[in-house]
């Protein structure tokens, strides 16, 4: 059984968050089907014909007013779909398809402007929160297995409160070496965060689109949920 929970800290200062979770399980994430190769291109090429404005849209501009509310520069340490979006919206830029959930998770954040991340359920203690940090909390940067970090007193992080490893710095900025999605993975945790106007609807529509690709490409078995302020807990049985 898994705990999942949001600190009420973080809807007192963004009441609109909300993330949407997916938990697969049986995942084939070793190869990448011709089709999904092609849909992560046609959305790459859609992103740099139909580029948006990276300092306009509200898909983005809010993360980057909730970036700076915690103390982080966005512009230096960008969020995740921020940075996707930007790499993406250049001319004739593509994407290696790492593998099949890296390709699907790319696939929904540039399409839909929003963060999609994912961790390796078998890497993951009984209980996962997002709140602010101490700063004693303990962070592997993804590639760097060598290194150890400590986020800033007030971050917002995503953690293991069991270890105090940290899965996620800066709430949606680099993910964990620790906890990180590879071929072999076979189980996976999985958010699709909303936030602003519209967050709720925005959130759901990519979860359960992603839901519908883990399915189709991975042959994954999902179950769906949605933590929000009014609910900001949710028990997950492994």
């Amino acid at each position: 059984m898994y705990k999942i929970n949001i600190h009420m800290t973080i809807f007192e200062t963004w009441p609109t968050f909300c993330r949407g979770v997916i938990i697969a399980h049986n995942i084939d994430n070793r190869h990448v089907a011709p089709e999904l190769m092609a849909e992560l291109q046609a959305v790459c090429e859609q992103a740099s014909e139909e580029s948006i404005d990276l300092k306009m849209d509200n898909r983005i501009v809010d993360w980057d007013h909730a970036h700076i509310a915690f103390g982080s520069n966005p512009n230096r340490f960008p969020p995740a779909h921020k940075a996707l979006r930007k790499r993406v919206q250049k001319p004739e830029v593509s994407l290696n398809p790492i593998s099949a959930v890296i390709s699907i998770m790319n696939v929904n954040s540039i399409r839909d402007v929003i963060p999609v991340g994912g961790d390796d359920l078998d890497t993951i203690p009984d209980t996962v929160e997002l709140k602010r940090a101490t700063g004693d909390e303990v962070f592997v940067p993804l590639g760097q297995p060598d290194t150890v970090e400590h986020p800033e007193p007030g971050e917002v992080i995503y953690w293991h409160s069991d270890t105090g490893q940290v899965m996620c710095r800066r709430w949606n900025w680099r993910n964990s070496h620790v906890s990180r999605i590879s071929e072999s993975t076979t189980s996976m945790l999985m958010n699709i965060d909303g936030l602003g106007e519209g967050s709720e609807a925005r959130a759901l529509k990519t979860r359960n689109h992603v839901a519908e690709m883990l399915k189709q490409y991975c042959k994954a078995d999902v179950t769906l949920d949605l933590l929000s302020k009014e609910n900001p807990e949710v028990l997950v049985h492994s």
